[in-house]
């Protein structure tokens, strides 16, 4: 695993890190399933290695987010699924976001009730 790869996950030195004794994350990604027509994100996919785990590749953290896709959608709207990976820091606790399936990138928009 490189220090810093394509998917935005992120590199560690492994081991204990920090303050009292917490262990730091190998890798972490998150990956974005959401419709390509509408932009609506469906599942937000987030992927923690600690040391010593068994990191797995691009297509097999893609199809894990997929299964956590409920039934329904996965029926209703299968051909429209994608799957998108995103820096992990990239998403801010408390905004919504859509995709913008052309631009492959994420876009906050404002909660729709």
């Amino acid at each position: 695993m490189l220090p810093q790869d394509p998917l935005g996950g992120t590199g560690g030195t492994g081991g204990t890190g920090g303050t009292g004794g917490t262990v730091e994350p190998e890798s972490q990604y998150v990956f974005v399933v959401y419709n390509r027509a509408s932009g609506a994100i469906h599942h937000i996919h987030q992927v923690v290695n600690l040391p010593g785990a068994e990191v797995r590749d691009r297509e097999q953290m893609e199809q894990t987010a997929l299964s956590y896709v409920s039934p329904q959608v996965r029926e209703r709207e299968a051909a429209d699924l994608a799957v998108l990976g995103v820096p992990h820091r990239q998403m801010e606790r408390g905004k919504f976001y859509r995709v913008d399936h052309e631009r492959q990138v994420l876009s906050a928009v404002e909660r729709q009730r």
